[in-house]
């Protein structure tokens, strides 16, 4: 579809309004945004927040 879009190098591409990431990229933005998760869910547990 998008030939651009398949260049490894990029782990986004913006395309007419619209963000376009590699399936790594978003395998560790889903990972990242899990731990902040799992972290806030541990902080809330022990009483921090």
């Amino acid at each position: 579809m998008f030939r651009s879009l398949e260049e490894p190098n990029k782990p986004f591409q913006y395309h007419r309004g619209r963000i376009y990431f590699t399936r790594r990229a978003e395998r560790k933005v889903f990972f990242v945004l899990t731990l902040i998760m799992l972290i806030a869910g541990v902080l809330y547990k022990l009483g921090v927040f």
